[in-house]
Order: structure tokens, then sequence, then C-alpha cells
């Protein structure tokens, strides 16, 4: 087995992994983009999305209509409207509304205040052609797409706590939902306080999909986070300033016409497919290298990473940062932070500080993570632009007590460290593998087990209700941002270890196979690491590094409109997926089936 690890060792390959400049048109040739070079910063001011809501807080068992369509939308001031594919609701932003962004409605809703949505399908066969190939356009992007002609699409909630039909994945519906059909999901939400997101998970071309525009917030509310100042944190008044706000960041390429431009790799077999698409402009909600006005005063950001691939570090000099939240709500405690570091789909909520800056101008900036984080991005430091007014004029406030909620449903007290640590806690290994790197069918999966077709079976089996540890096994040379639906987890630790020996002794054809947790002891090289005080609450996705074993423990619950009125598991069994969430990765077979049932073989020890 060859791997990219064995190939160069963190050598430069390119943003494209296959890609070579002047060969065909590669990702690592971003500074050759004129449509970039050309855009100047900080013109067009940050979209708020707040003007664009589905309030589905009050209505219990209501139904709300989402159309995925067409749209055209203008980024950048210096760019032309330009073809997207977007989510659309009554009374949003039209089909050609060039001022608006791609970006879809936001859902919020609120703690077990459940609700349908009709996901709709209005995107015609040749869409794709129209969104990738415009006039300008480097080559026939529009060949990468699977089997069916016609654009399918199938709406996943990330973060969602749903049963297996409404989870949006390709275990439950393969073929995901054509055009002129729809897609009915029950939210039952009965979860704690979180920011959600919404987007397309069409097995085999998330990526594009994703890129083209699919993708919207979804916020969920409860007693102890209401939106109002509860426990003194920043909140939108009415009439007054808005000081919590979504910041959805995502990195795309151009074409002059301003359409999108996403390369392609004409020499693999499972293509044309490059290995990550790395963007040269960076946009937030919307729009390229935007501008915010604020107050000097603290602001609640709901921070996504939306990038297919890039792993963000992101800073604000001269602003005071504490991280309040990650993906599953509330963190036991502020953790105060000089940048922030996100995998693609991570959500960071933060209290971000101007007073310092005020009367000033100051940036959002992006820069190349720190070890143990590796990822082959080129460089791209502009994020966004934030203008300090000299004083408060919008109503709000220079001081927070503080305080957060008490933190709940803590597994790690419990029930004591990893089995590798001395614990006791049931484990299974994932591990996450790349073969044939550099050679024209660079493939990658998790446990030797390509997600495939219909044909593969292989699953993992989890047990209701049932506490126990996941092991990223990480054999490849970067960091993974590792995704699980259904459930979130808590991040126990990580263990530096000896990947090139467990290659050497465990590699077959497709990698590293699922092995049992306590064959790892002899490749360790560390005892358990602790985890960031950022990864202190509930996560759904967590960074898996090179040369480490991450491991994350969660309970696998299911919710009531999984269960029957006896608590048992409906039909049986739940299904899901878990993946890689950079969506080249997650296209590329780096996916694997898991259920959930009444009663489940342990895994092996």
């Amino acid at each position: 087995m060859l791997t990219r690890r064995q190939v160069l060792k963190r050598g430069a390959i390119g943003a494209a992994g296959l890609a070579t400049a002047g060969t065909f048109d590669a990702v690592g040739a971003l500074a050759a983009n004129p449509a970039a070079k050309r855009l100047k910063p900080y013109l067009d001011r940050m979209p708020p999305l707040l003007d664009n809501l589905i309030d589905a807080t009050s209505a219990r068992g209501a139904t709300y209509d989402v159309t995925a369509a067409l749209v055209k939308r203008k980024v950048h001031s210096q760019l032309p409207a330009a073809h997207f594919f977007g989510y659309l609701r009554a009374g949003g932003p039209g089909i050609n509304d060039p001022v608006a962004s791609y970006i879809g409605p936001a859902f919020v809703a609120k703690r077990n205040v459940g609700f349908k949505v009709r996901y709709h399908n209005h995107l015609a066969p040749g869409d794709y052609r129209k969104v990738f190939a415009t006039r300008g356009a480097r080559g026939a992007s529009y060949l990468q797409f699977p089997p069916h002609p016609e654009v399918r699409i199938l709406t996943h909630l990330h973060g969602g706590f749903v049963a297996g039909k409404d989870d949006g994945n390709p275990y439950v519906h393969y073929d995901a939902v054509p055009p002129g059909r729809v897609q009915t999901v029950t939210y039952p939400n009965e979860q704690q306080a979180a920011l959600l997101w919404y987007h397309d998970h069409y097995l085999g071309d998330t990526r594009m999909n994703v890129v083209a525009g699919l993708a919207g917030g979804f916020l969920v509310r409860d007693r102890d986070d209401t939106g109002n100042g509860s426990f003194g944190l920043p909140h939108n008044a009415p009439g007054g300033g808005l000081y919590e706000l979504p910041l959805a960041i995502q990195d795309r390429q151009w074409n002059a016409d301003g359409s999108l431009r996403y390369p392609i790799d004409p020499r693999t077999d499972n293509g044309p497919w490059i290995g990550e698409y790395f963007g040269d402009t960076m946009l937030v909600n919307g729009k390229v290298w935007p501008f915010l006005v604020v107050d000097p005063c603290l602001y609640r950001f709901r921070i996504l990473n939306g990038c297919n691939a890039r792993i963000l570090n992101l800073s604000i000099p001269g602003a005071k940062i504490s991280v309040i939240g990650s993906e599953g709500g509330f963190l036991p405690r502020p953790a105060s932070a000089k940048a922030i570091v996100m995998a693609p789909a991570e959500r960071y909520d933060v209290i971000v500080d101007f007073a310092a800056v005020a009367g000033k101008t100051t940036h959002m900036k992006n820069h190349a993570p720190a070890e143990p984080v590796s990822t082959p991005a080129p460089p791209l430091i502009p994020v966004m632009q934030f203008r300090v007014n000299a004083k408060i004029i919008g109503g709000g406030h220079r001081r927070w007590p503080g305080d957060l909620p008490a933190f709940s449903g803590d597994l790690r007290a419990q029930h004591g460290p990893p089995k590798l640590s001395g614990g006791t806690v049931p484990g299974r290994t994932i591990a996450l593998n790349e073969v044939g790197a550099e050679t024209r069918n660079w493939k990658l999966n998790l446990n030797a087990n390509p997600f495939g077709g219909r044909e593969n079976t292989f699953r993992e089996t989890l047990q209701h209700n049932a506490v126990e540890d996941w092991y990223f096994v990480n054999t490849t040379s970067d960091t993974h941002p590792m995704h699980t639906h259904l459930f979130s987890f808590q991040v126990m630790g990580r263990y530096n270890y000896d990947a090139e020996g467990l290659l050497a002794a465990m590699g077959g054809a497709n990698g590293v196979g699922q092995v049992p947790v306590t064959k790892l002891k002899k490749y360790l090289r560390s005892s358990l690491l602790p985890h960031g005080p950022e990864e202190s609450g509930f996560k759904d996705t967590v960074k898996a590094n090179a040369d480490q074993i991450t491991v994350v423990r969660a309970r696998y619950r299911l919710p009531s409109t999984a269960l029957n009125a006896d608590g048992s598991v409906r039909g049986g069994e739940q299904r899901y997926v878990h993946h890689c969430h950079i969506v080249e990765h997650e296209d590329n077979d780096m996916m694997e089936r898991f259920a959930v049932v009444d009663h489940a073989p342990a895994p092996p020890q």
C-alpha cells in the first residue's frame, strides 16, 4: 500500500493533491487566477443573515417549505452576478436577487418544539453546467458528477438529533432526491441550545452541491439560551444594535465572469477528482472579504467553518476572545483564546470584546494552524474587516459576568479514563486510510472499507443508550475533521503513536482495518494528551491529527421519533453515517455506515 505519508512525508503536494499546474486546471495555481487577484477587499458589507429567518419557535408540529433552486447572486462589487444553488423560502430573497446572500434561510428552533420541513428539488438537469461551466471557465467541471444526469439533493441537518429517515444521509437515501421530488423530514429538536446547520449530503457530489451554495443555518434555543440576554450574554435588541451574529466562513475560487471555479483532474480513475478544494478568496455570510461596523463592546459570534477542506486559524488583533460553546452547546466554563482553530464543519460560540480598538479598524485573519494540526492548504490570510465605532451607539454592553449554564451529562466524570489509560469503557477503532497516493486511483476509506455502493453491507452496530469510546487512528499525513451523525461526543484526548509501525504491521491493500483497541497499546508514544479547553463541551466534529489517536466518548441515544412507545428502537434499527468532513474525502469513500439497535455485540477489545 502506498500512502501520501510514505510518498512525501508532509512534502508540498499542492493544494489539489494530484494537481500539477500547466497540465490541467490545478487548485495549487492560486496566484495564477486573475479573478481573485483583481478583487479589492472590504468593499462589501457583511450580510447579517438575520433578515432571512424561519421562526419555528412556537408552532409545534408546523410544516415549512424550503426549495433548492438555481439563483443569481453577486458575491463582490467587482464581480458580475452569477449562478449558484440556493435554498429559498416564501417571503425571502428571490431567484434573481443579486444583493442577497446565496446562503439559505436560517431556522430558529426551540427545544422540544418539533416541526416538519419539506425540501423541494427545483434544480434542473443543466444547472450544474450553468454554475460551473459558464463562459470563461476552464475545463468541463460538470463532468465530475455521479451517474444521474440531473441535479439530485439530500439535505442533512448537521448536528441534528433526529431519526435515521430524517437525517438526510446516503445509508437511508442512497439515490437522494431527483428534480421535482420532495424530501420531507421531522426535526423534534430534543437537544440543548446550539448552532447547527443544514447542507447537502448527496452521495458522490456533496462537494459540488455545497460549493455551489446549498447550506443554511439552524439555531436551537432553550430556557438557558433564549437569545434575550440570558446570563448577560450579548443579544439583539429590537430596534437596537445586532450583537449576536452568525459568521459562516467559506473559501471559493472565481472565474472572470463571476462564476464558481472548481478545478478538475482528468488523470484520475475515480473523478475527474481532486483531493481537496481550496479557494483563493474568503467569504463571510456569502460575501467576499466583507466589512462589518461594530461598537466598542461585546459581541457574540456564532462561527461556522463552512469550507470544503480548509482548516482555519482565526484571530482578531486587538480584540479579546472567549470561547463559550461548541457544536453541542455551552462549554463547562469560558475559554480564553488568542486564536481559534476550526476544521470544516466545526462551530464555535465566541464572545469578542472590541473595547480596546474603539475608533479603529481591525481584521479577522487566518493563518496556518500550528502542529499537531496538519493541512496542505495554501495560505489565505484575509477574512474580513471590522470598523469599530468610537463609542457605543446601538445599546450594547461592555461587561459580561462570565457565567454559563450548569454543564450536564459529563461522560468524562461519570465513566473515567479511556481503556488505553486504564479505564473500562468499551471502545472501537476507526482507522483513517488513504490508498494509492499520487496515483490515478488515489482513494480514502475508514477501517479499510470504502463506503462503496449498495452492495457494501459493512457497518458499525451500536447499542441504544450505551456509552462507548471511539479511537480515530489516523494513518495519513493530514488532519481529518471526523463527523458523527446522530450523536455528539466529548473529546477525551489524544495519544501520539507510531503510525509507520502500525501501517507496516497491520496495513493491507486497503489500509488498516478495524483492530481491537488493546492492540494499539504497543504503538503508543505518549500518555493521553489533554484536549484543548475549547473542546471541553460536546462536539459532533473533531480534528483527528496525523501521528495521533484521537479518543471521543458518546452515549448512543435516540430521539423520540426513532423509538416505539415502549422505548424500543423503531423498525429494529436506525441508520446513519459518520465520515471525514473534508467533503472531497467524504465523496471519495472516507465514510462508514452505522446502525443503532436495541442490543448490539460489544466491539472487539
